[in-house]
Protein backbone atom coordinates (compact mmCIF):
# COMPACT_ATOMS: atom_id res chain seq x y z
CA UNK A 1 0.00 0.00 0.00
CA UNK A 2 3.13 2.38 0.99
CA UNK A 3 4.92 1.38 -2.24
CA UNK A 4 1.75 2.00 -4.16
CA UNK A 5 1.54 5.75 -2.69
CA UNK A 6 4.91 6.35 -3.12
CA UNK A 7 4.79 5.25 -6.93
CA UNK A 8 1.65 8.00 -7.79
CA UNK A 9 3.48 10.67 -5.64
CA UNK A 10 6.72 9.76 -7.58
CA UNK A 11 4.45 10.28 -11.23
CA UNK A 12 2.54 13.17 -10.16
CA UNK A 13 5.74 15.42 -9.41
CA UNK A 14 7.24 14.46 -12.10
CA UNK A 15 4.03 15.63 -13.62
CA UNK A 16 4.36 18.75 -11.62
CA UNK A 17 8.15 19.32 -12.87
CA UNK A 18 7.04 19.09 -16.81
CA UNK A 19 4.53 21.92 -16.10
CA UNK A 20 6.84 24.15 -14.36
CA UNK A 21 8.68 23.92 -17.29
CA UNK A 22 6.25 24.40 -19.21
CA UNK A 23 5.22 27.35 -17.83
CA UNK A 24 8.78 29.03 -17.83
CA UNK A 25 8.97 28.15 -21.49
CA UNK A 26 5.29 29.49 -22.18
CA UNK A 27 6.37 32.88 -20.12
CA UNK A 28 9.79 32.68 -22.21
CA UNK A 29 7.90 32.91 -25.37
CA UNK A 30 5.49 35.21 -24.33
CA UNK A 31 8.13 37.47 -23.05
CA UNK A 32 10.63 36.85 -26.31
CA UNK A 33 8.26 38.61 -28.75
CA UNK A 34 8.27 41.69 -26.53
CA UNK A 35 11.73 42.15 -26.31
CA UNK A 36 12.23 41.51 -29.87
CA UNK A 37 9.72 44.38 -29.94
CA UNK A 38 11.13 46.59 -27.94
CA UNK A 39 14.48 46.34 -29.78
CA UNK A 40 12.79 46.21 -33.46
CA UNK A 41 11.41 48.94 -35.36
CA UNK A 42 7.63 47.07 -35.40
CA UNK A 43 6.29 46.39 -31.98
CA UNK A 44 3.56 43.93 -31.94
CA UNK A 45 -0.03 44.78 -31.86
CA UNK A 46 -1.94 45.60 -28.79
CA UNK A 47 -4.61 43.38 -29.11
CA UNK A 48 -2.43 40.25 -29.48
CA UNK A 49 -0.67 41.12 -26.51
CA UNK A 50 -3.91 41.64 -24.35
CA UNK A 51 -4.71 37.81 -26.09
CA UNK A 52 -1.35 36.70 -25.23
CA UNK A 53 -1.32 37.87 -21.26
CA UNK A 54 -4.98 36.36 -20.91
CA UNK A 55 -4.03 32.79 -21.93
CA UNK A 56 -1.01 32.74 -20.12
CA UNK A 57 -3.17 33.91 -16.87
CA UNK A 58 -5.54 30.94 -17.78
CA UNK A 59 -2.35 28.64 -17.74
CA UNK A 60 -1.48 30.26 -14.98
CA UNK A 61 -4.50 29.43 -12.73
CA UNK A 62 -4.52 26.35 -14.13
CA UNK A 63 -1.19 25.75 -13.01
CA UNK A 64 -1.99 27.00 -9.45
CA UNK A 65 -4.89 24.83 -9.63
CA UNK A 66 -2.80 21.76 -10.23
CA UNK A 67 -0.64 23.28 -7.88
CA UNK A 68 -3.16 23.57 -4.94
CA UNK A 69 -4.54 19.94 -5.92
CA UNK A 70 -0.89 17.84 -5.63
CA UNK A 71 -0.46 19.86 -2.50
CA UNK A 72 -3.92 18.93 -1.02
CA UNK A 73 -3.57 15.61 -1.99
CA UNK A 74 0.36 14.63 -1.13
CA UNK A 75 0.61 17.26 1.65
CA UNK A 76 0.75 14.65 4.39
CA UNK A 77 3.13 11.66 2.29
CA UNK A 78 6.68 11.08 3.83
CA UNK A 79 9.95 10.88 2.12
CA UNK A 80 10.85 7.16 1.55
CA UNK A 81 13.80 7.20 4.33
CA UNK A 82 10.93 8.08 6.89
CA UNK A 83 8.75 5.36 5.64
CA UNK A 84 11.52 2.44 6.09
CA UNK A 85 12.84 4.09 8.95
CA UNK A 86 9.43 3.45 10.14
CA UNK A 87 8.51 0.16 8.79
CA UNK A 88 11.68 -1.12 10.58
CA UNK A 89 10.97 0.03 14.02
CA UNK A 90 7.06 -1.56 13.09
CA UNK A 91 8.38 -4.89 12.52
CA UNK A 92 10.74 -4.47 15.57
CA UNK A 93 7.79 -3.52 17.68
CA UNK A 94 5.87 -6.81 16.26
CA UNK A 95 8.28 -9.13 17.17
CA UNK A 96 8.40 -7.59 20.59
CA UNK A 97 4.73 -8.12 20.90
CA UNK A 98 4.97 -11.96 19.75
CA UNK A 99 7.99 -12.12 22.83
CA UNK A 100 5.62 -10.26 24.77
CA UNK A 101 2.57 -12.36 24.91
CA UNK A 102 4.72 -15.75 25.10
CA UNK A 103 5.89 -14.49 28.20
CA UNK A 104 2.58 -13.47 29.34
CA UNK A 105 0.93 -16.93 28.25
CA UNK A 106 3.75 -18.80 30.28
CA UNK A 107 3.89 -16.69 33.29
CA UNK A 108 0.08 -17.60 33.34
CA UNK A 109 0.86 -20.94 33.05
CA UNK A 110 3.41 -20.35 35.95
CA UNK A 111 0.82 -18.39 37.88
CA UNK A 112 -1.87 -21.51 38.00
CA UNK A 113 0.53 -24.19 39.16
CA UNK A 114 1.44 -21.67 42.00
CA UNK A 115 -2.43 -21.29 42.91
CA UNK A 116 -2.27 -25.01 42.78
CA UNK A 117 0.42 -25.52 45.04
CA UNK A 118 -0.96 -22.74 47.42
CA UNK A 119 -4.37 -24.79 48.16
CA UNK A 120 -2.08 -27.81 48.94
CA UNK A 121 0.10 -26.33 50.96
CA UNK A 122 -3.05 -24.49 52.60
CA UNK A 123 -4.71 -27.28 53.21
CA UNK A 124 -1.29 -28.88 54.60
CA UNK A 125 -0.78 -26.05 56.26
CA UNK A 126 -4.16 -26.07 58.16
CA UNK A 127 -3.38 -29.99 59.09
CA UNK A 128 -0.27 -29.26 61.07
CA UNK A 129 -1.83 -26.47 62.58
CA UNK A 130 -4.10 -28.78 63.91
CA UNK A 131 -1.44 -31.24 64.69
CA UNK A 132 0.52 -28.46 66.48
CA UNK A 133 -2.12 -27.85 68.63
CA UNK A 134 -3.08 -31.24 70.01
CA UNK A 135 0.56 -31.51 70.48
CA UNK A 136 0.56 -28.33 72.76
CA UNK A 137 -2.14 -29.69 74.32
CA UNK A 138 -1.42 -33.46 75.14
CA UNK A 139 2.59 -33.52 74.44
CA UNK A 140 5.04 -32.85 76.78
CA UNK A 141 8.43 -30.22 76.74
CA UNK A 142 11.50 -32.12 74.98
CA UNK A 143 13.67 -32.60 78.05
CA UNK A 144 17.15 -31.36 78.60
CA UNK A 145 18.96 -34.52 78.48
CA UNK A 146 22.35 -32.76 79.89
CA UNK A 147 20.26 -32.52 83.38
CA UNK A 148 21.31 -36.18 83.63
CA UNK A 149 24.96 -36.13 83.11
CA UNK A 150 25.84 -35.59 86.78
CA UNK A 151 24.44 -39.08 87.35
CA UNK A 152 25.87 -41.03 85.07
CA UNK A 153 29.38 -42.62 85.70
CA UNK A 154 32.10 -41.03 83.13
CA UNK A 155 30.29 -37.85 83.12
CA UNK A 156 29.59 -36.58 80.17
CA UNK A 157 32.17 -38.60 77.62
CA UNK A 158 30.25 -41.35 78.56
CA UNK A 159 26.98 -39.72 78.12
CA UNK A 160 27.85 -38.50 74.63
CA UNK A 161 29.13 -42.03 73.71
CA UNK A 162 26.02 -43.92 74.93
CA UNK A 163 23.32 -41.16 73.46
CA UNK A 164 24.72 -40.46 70.12
CA UNK A 165 22.52 -40.35 67.44
CA UNK A 166 19.66 -42.38 69.63
CA UNK A 167 15.72 -41.30 70.04
CA UNK A 168 14.18 -40.07 73.24
CA UNK A 169 12.33 -43.20 73.61
CA UNK A 170 15.70 -44.92 73.37
CA UNK A 171 17.24 -42.51 75.77
CA UNK A 172 14.66 -42.79 78.32
CA UNK A 173 15.59 -46.93 77.78
CA UNK A 174 19.38 -46.02 78.44
CA UNK A 175 18.98 -43.91 81.29
CA UNK A 176 16.29 -46.80 83.08
CA UNK A 177 18.78 -49.17 82.53
CA UNK A 178 21.42 -46.71 84.08
CA UNK A 179 18.59 -46.42 87.42
CA UNK A 180 17.34 -49.62 88.01
CA UNK A 181 20.98 -51.39 88.67
CA UNK A 182 23.80 -50.89 85.79
CA UNK A 183 26.69 -49.71 87.29
CA UNK A 184 27.86 -48.17 84.01
CA UNK A 185 25.71 -47.99 81.01
CA UNK A 186 28.28 -47.41 78.63
CA UNK A 187 28.31 -48.24 75.07
CA UNK A 188 26.27 -51.04 73.96
CA UNK A 189 28.19 -53.84 73.26
CA UNK A 190 28.41 -56.29 70.45
CA UNK A 191 28.51 -59.29 71.48
CA UNK A 192 27.43 -60.88 75.43
CA UNK A 193 29.87 -62.95 77.50
CA UNK A 194 28.24 -66.50 77.74
CA UNK A 195 27.69 -67.28 81.90
CA UNK A 196 28.27 -70.84 81.44
CA UNK A 197 26.62 -74.22 81.34
CA UNK A 198 25.83 -74.96 85.28
CA UNK A 199 22.47 -75.91 85.86
CA UNK A 200 21.81 -72.74 88.17
CA UNK A 201 21.67 -70.80 84.96
CA UNK A 202 18.11 -71.06 82.99
CA UNK A 203 18.59 -73.35 79.82
CA UNK A 204 18.10 -70.39 77.64
CA UNK A 205 21.43 -68.79 78.61
CA UNK A 206 23.54 -71.89 79.50
CA UNK A 207 26.43 -70.74 76.60
CA UNK A 208 30.13 -70.72 77.27
CA UNK A 209 31.71 -67.68 74.37
CA UNK A 210 30.19 -64.62 72.87
CA UNK A 211 27.03 -64.34 71.71
CA UNK A 212 25.90 -61.52 68.96
CA UNK A 213 24.28 -58.52 70.78
CA UNK A 214 20.62 -57.97 68.00
CA UNK A 215 19.90 -54.54 70.01
CA UNK A 216 16.55 -55.67 70.11
CA UNK A 217 13.48 -52.55 69.82
CA UNK A 218 11.18 -52.07 72.67
CA UNK A 219 8.47 -52.65 70.04
CA UNK A 220 10.16 -56.04 69.48
CA UNK A 221 10.74 -57.32 72.51
CA UNK A 222 7.02 -56.51 73.18
CA UNK A 223 5.93 -58.55 69.71
CA UNK A 224 8.49 -61.21 70.80
CA UNK A 225 6.89 -61.81 74.64
CA UNK A 226 3.47 -61.34 73.63
CA UNK A 227 3.78 -64.17 71.29
CA UNK A 228 5.64 -66.52 74.02
CA UNK A 229 2.65 -65.83 76.20
CA UNK A 230 0.40 -66.67 73.80
CA UNK A 231 2.07 -69.93 73.03
CA UNK A 232 2.53 -70.45 76.15
CA UNK A 233 -1.37 -70.72 77.65
CA UNK A 234 -1.83 -73.13 74.62
CA UNK A 235 0.69 -75.33 75.90
CA UNK A 236 -0.49 -75.13 79.77
CA UNK A 237 -4.20 -75.71 79.05
CA UNK A 238 -2.63 -79.11 77.12
CA UNK A 239 -1.04 -79.99 80.48
CA UNK A 240 -1.97 -80.58 83.82
CA UNK A 241 0.71 -78.18 85.41
CA UNK A 242 1.70 -75.24 83.81
CA UNK A 243 5.63 -75.19 82.37
CA UNK A 244 7.86 -73.05 84.07
CA UNK A 245 8.35 -69.73 82.00
CA UNK A 246 12.37 -69.89 81.80
CA UNK A 247 11.85 -73.52 81.08
CA UNK A 248 9.16 -73.11 77.91
CA UNK A 249 11.54 -70.07 76.75
CA UNK A 250 13.81 -72.76 76.31
CA UNK A 251 11.96 -75.33 74.02
CA UNK A 252 9.75 -72.38 72.47
CA UNK A 253 12.76 -71.47 70.84
CA UNK A 254 14.24 -74.82 69.89
CA UNK A 255 11.15 -75.37 68.29
CA UNK A 256 11.22 -71.75 66.29
CA UNK A 257 15.18 -71.92 65.57
CA UNK A 258 16.70 -75.74 66.20
CA UNK A 259 20.16 -74.68 66.03
CA UNK A 260 21.86 -74.58 69.37
CA UNK A 261 23.51 -71.13 68.37
CA UNK A 262 20.68 -69.34 67.66
CA UNK A 263 18.62 -70.89 70.62
CA UNK A 264 21.15 -69.21 72.78
CA UNK A 265 21.76 -66.17 70.86
CA UNK A 266 17.84 -65.57 71.09
CA UNK A 267 17.60 -66.13 74.33
CA UNK A 268 20.25 -63.78 75.56
CA UNK A 269 18.64 -61.24 73.61
CA UNK A 270 15.35 -61.86 75.13
CA UNK A 271 16.61 -61.60 78.16
CA UNK A 272 18.47 -58.50 78.12
CA UNK A 273 16.06 -56.39 76.09
CA UNK A 274 13.35 -57.58 78.85
CA UNK A 275 16.02 -56.10 81.37
CA UNK A 276 16.68 -53.07 79.43
CA UNK A 277 12.82 -52.19 78.67
CA UNK A 278 11.48 -53.93 81.83
CA UNK A 279 10.52 -50.37 83.16
CA UNK A 280 7.48 -50.72 80.54
CA UNK A 281 4.88 -52.99 82.70
CA UNK A 282 4.23 -55.34 80.47
CA UNK A 283 7.76 -56.17 79.84
CA UNK A 284 8.96 -55.93 83.15
CA UNK A 285 5.73 -58.65 83.68
CA UNK A 286 7.51 -60.90 81.87
CA UNK A 287 11.01 -60.25 82.78
CA UNK A 288 10.30 -60.82 86.63
CA UNK A 289 7.68 -63.85 85.63
CA UNK A 290 11.26 -65.28 83.50
CA UNK A 291 13.40 -64.70 86.76
CA UNK A 292 11.14 -66.08 89.25
CA UNK A 293 10.33 -62.84 91.05
CA UNK A 294 6.38 -63.17 89.95
CA UNK A 295 4.32 -65.92 88.89
CA UNK A 296 2.87 -66.84 85.60
CA UNK A 297 -0.56 -66.51 87.22
CA UNK A 298 -0.15 -62.63 87.44
CA UNK A 299 -0.41 -62.84 83.58
CA UNK A 300 -2.86 -65.13 83.36
CA UNK A 301 -5.13 -62.78 85.77
CA UNK A 302 -4.39 -59.93 84.70
CA UNK A 303 -5.01 -60.58 80.71
CA UNK A 304 -8.18 -62.39 81.22
CA UNK A 305 -9.45 -58.96 83.14
CA UNK A 306 -7.92 -57.30 80.98
CA UNK A 307 -9.88 -58.95 78.08
CA UNK A 308 -13.13 -58.94 80.11
CA UNK A 309 -13.01 -55.18 80.80
CA UNK A 310 -12.46 -54.68 76.47
CA UNK A 311 -15.55 -56.41 76.12
CA UNK A 312 -17.23 -54.53 78.73
CA UNK A 313 -16.66 -51.56 77.09
CA UNK A 314 -16.81 -52.57 73.41
CA UNK A 315 -20.60 -53.99 74.46
CA UNK A 316 -21.02 -50.29 76.16
CA UNK A 317 -20.01 -48.65 72.75
CA UNK A 318 -22.72 -49.86 70.50
CA UNK A 319 -25.04 -48.45 73.23
CA UNK A 320 -23.64 -44.93 74.20
CA UNK A 321 -21.73 -44.40 70.87
CA UNK A 322 -20.36 -45.72 67.91
CA UNK A 323 -18.90 -49.18 67.22
CA UNK A 324 -15.47 -49.14 68.87
CA UNK A 325 -15.23 -45.67 70.45
CA UNK A 326 -16.14 -44.11 73.48
CA UNK A 327 -16.86 -40.65 74.90
CA UNK A 328 -14.66 -39.93 78.04
CA UNK A 329 -17.56 -38.81 80.19
CA UNK A 330 -18.63 -42.20 79.85
CA UNK A 331 -16.08 -44.51 80.87
CA UNK A 332 -16.10 -43.16 84.82
CA UNK A 333 -19.53 -45.22 85.29
CA UNK A 334 -18.28 -48.26 82.95
CA UNK A 335 -15.63 -48.24 85.15
CA UNK A 336 -17.30 -48.43 88.75
CA UNK A 337 -19.80 -51.01 87.08
CA UNK A 338 -16.73 -53.33 86.09
CA UNK A 339 -14.68 -52.65 89.00
CA UNK A 340 -17.01 -52.81 92.18
CA UNK A 341 -14.19 -52.89 94.59
CA UNK A 342 -11.93 -49.73 93.41
CA UNK A 343 -12.59 -46.87 95.36
CA UNK A 344 -13.70 -43.58 93.94
CA UNK A 345 -10.35 -42.48 93.60
CA UNK A 346 -8.71 -44.77 91.35
CA UNK A 347 -11.28 -44.73 89.04
CA UNK A 348 -10.85 -40.93 88.78
CA UNK A 349 -7.24 -42.16 88.12
CA UNK A 350 -8.01 -43.85 85.47
CA UNK A 351 -9.99 -41.58 83.66
CA UNK A 352 -7.38 -38.81 84.27
CA UNK A 353 -5.34 -41.02 81.60
CA UNK A 354 -7.91 -39.75 79.16
CA UNK A 355 -8.33 -36.21 79.83
CA UNK A 356 -6.53 -34.69 77.06
CA UNK A 357 -9.00 -36.29 74.89
CA UNK A 358 -12.64 -36.41 74.50
CA UNK A 359 -13.07 -39.65 72.54
CA UNK A 360 -11.26 -42.92 72.68
CA UNK A 361 -10.90 -46.03 70.59
CA UNK A 362 -11.61 -48.79 72.92
CA UNK A 363 -9.29 -51.34 71.35
CA UNK A 364 -6.43 -49.18 71.18
CA UNK A 365 -7.02 -49.05 75.47
CA UNK A 366 -5.73 -52.57 75.32
CA UNK A 367 -3.33 -53.10 72.73
CA UNK A 368 0.93 -51.19 72.41
CA UNK A 369 2.16 -48.15 69.75
CA UNK A 370 4.60 -48.58 67.28
CA UNK A 371 6.81 -48.37 69.95
CA UNK A 372 6.32 -51.04 71.69
CA UNK A 373 4.31 -49.08 75.05
CA UNK A 374 1.24 -49.50 76.38
CA UNK A 375 -1.47 -46.40 76.48
CA UNK A 376 -1.69 -44.92 79.85
CA UNK A 377 -4.74 -46.26 81.19
CA UNK A 378 -3.54 -49.85 80.92
CA UNK A 379 -0.15 -48.91 82.76
CA UNK A 380 -2.21 -47.37 85.75
CA UNK A 381 -4.33 -50.60 85.40
CA UNK A 382 -1.20 -52.55 86.35
CA UNK A 383 -0.02 -50.02 88.50
CA UNK A 384 -3.34 -50.20 90.52
CA UNK A 385 -3.25 -54.35 90.48
CA UNK A 386 0.45 -54.58 92.19
CA UNK A 387 -1.35 -51.83 94.61
CA UNK A 388 -4.49 -53.65 96.10
CA UNK A 389 -2.59 -56.98 95.98
CA UNK A 390 0.58 -55.63 98.26
CA UNK A 391 -2.45 -54.01 100.76
CA UNK A 392 -4.15 -57.44 100.43
CA UNK A 393 -0.98 -59.11 101.45
CA UNK A 394 -0.62 -56.53 104.41
CA UNK A 395 -4.30 -57.35 105.67
CA UNK A 396 -3.35 -61.03 105.01
CA UNK A 397 -0.66 -60.54 107.28
CA UNK A 398 -2.59 -58.92 109.84
CA UNK A 399 -5.15 -61.67 110.10
CA UNK A 400 -2.45 -64.19 110.33
CA UNK A 401 -0.53 -62.57 113.15
CA UNK A 402 -4.59 -62.38 114.99
CA UNK A 403 -5.03 -65.80 114.33
CA UNK A 404 -1.36 -67.53 114.98
CA UNK A 405 0.29 -65.02 117.06
CA UNK A 406 2.97 -61.73 116.41
CA UNK A 407 5.97 -64.34 117.73
CA UNK A 408 5.14 -66.75 114.88
CA UNK A 409 8.05 -67.52 112.44
CA UNK A 410 5.47 -70.53 110.42
CA UNK A 411 2.11 -70.44 109.88
CA UNK A 412 -0.38 -73.57 108.83
CA UNK A 413 -1.85 -73.89 105.22
CA UNK A 414 -4.96 -74.01 107.51
CA UNK A 415 -4.29 -70.29 109.46
CA UNK A 416 -4.31 -68.93 105.66
CA UNK A 417 -7.28 -70.61 105.07
CA UNK A 418 -9.11 -68.54 107.77
CA UNK A 419 -7.41 -65.67 107.26
CA UNK A 420 -8.81 -65.64 103.41
CA UNK A 421 -12.22 -66.31 105.25
CA UNK A 422 -11.31 -62.88 107.34
CA UNK A 423 -10.59 -60.71 104.53
CA UNK A 424 -11.74 -62.10 101.80
CA UNK A 425 -15.34 -63.96 103.12
CA UNK A 426 -16.62 -63.69 99.36
CA UNK A 427 -13.76 -66.11 97.90
CA UNK A 428 -14.83 -69.78 98.02
CA UNK A 429 -12.54 -72.78 99.89
CA UNK A 430 -12.49 -73.72 96.54
CA UNK A 431 -11.15 -70.69 94.93
CA UNK A 432 -8.23 -70.19 98.02
CA UNK A 433 -7.09 -74.30 97.64
CA UNK A 434 -6.49 -73.48 93.90
CA UNK A 435 -4.54 -69.89 94.53
CA UNK A 436 -2.42 -71.84 97.40
CA UNK A 437 -2.10 -74.64 94.86
CA UNK A 438 -0.47 -72.26 92.11
CA UNK A 439 1.36 -70.50 94.80
CA UNK A 440 2.75 -73.23 96.07
CA UNK A 441 3.12 -74.94 92.73
CA UNK A 442 0.91 -78.40 94.24
CA UNK A 443 -1.63 -80.59 93.35
CA UNK A 444 -4.54 -79.55 95.20
CA UNK A 445 -4.59 -83.16 96.58
CA UNK A 446 -1.22 -82.21 98.24
CA UNK A 447 -2.20 -79.29 100.15
CA UNK A 448 -2.88 -81.07 103.15
CA UNK A 449 0.38 -82.61 103.24
CA UNK A 450 2.16 -79.39 103.54
CA UNK A 451 3.87 -78.44 106.61
CA UNK A 452 4.59 -75.31 108.14
CA UNK A 453 5.39 -72.34 106.13
CA UNK A 454 8.16 -69.68 106.70
CA UNK A 455 6.48 -66.50 107.40
CA UNK A 456 8.75 -64.23 104.92
CA UNK A 457 8.53 -67.04 102.36
CA UNK A 458 4.81 -66.99 102.42
CA UNK A 459 4.52 -63.03 102.42
CA UNK A 460 6.95 -63.55 99.41
CA UNK A 461 5.09 -65.81 97.01
CA UNK A 462 1.50 -63.67 98.07
CA UNK A 463 3.34 -60.85 96.93
CA UNK A 464 4.18 -62.48 93.31
CA UNK A 465 1.75 -64.28 92.46
CA UNK A 466 -2.18 -63.13 91.03
CA UNK A 467 -3.75 -62.52 93.78
CA UNK A 468 -6.90 -60.91 94.07
CA UNK A 469 -9.96 -59.40 95.91
CA UNK A 470 -13.37 -61.47 95.49
CA UNK A 471 -15.50 -59.03 97.35
CA UNK A 472 -15.54 -56.75 100.08
CA UNK A 473 -13.47 -56.77 103.14
CA UNK A 474 -14.60 -58.61 106.10
CA UNK A 475 -15.82 -57.49 109.21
Amino acid sequence: EYGKQWYQRRVRADARKMLVSDIIELKYRVDAPAMKSDSGPEKDDTTLIKFKLNKTKEDLAKLQDKLNEVLADYGDVVPRREYERLEAQHNANNESLDRYKTDYDTLIKEHQVLLEQHKVMSSERDEYSHELGLMKRSATPRPEWDQVIPYIDGGETTWKEISAGKSSNQLVGVLVGSLIGKDNPGPVEEFFEGEGTEPPIPKYLRWTGKVRNRNLSRADTAQIIQDIWNQKIVSDTEKEHGTDLADFLHSYLQQKYQEDLLVVEWGYNIHHACGQYRGEPHIGLFYETLTGDADDSVYTVLCAQHEQLLSHLYKASLKYDSEGTLLVKHLSSLLQTFYPLKEGAQIDELVATLADTEKINVKSLFGTDRDGSISNFLKKLYSQFYDERGQFVKELHSALVSIAGSDKKEYQIQDLCKAFEITDPKKSSKEVNKLLAKVFNLNLDQLSTVGPVDRELLLQRLKSSGLMRSGPKGI
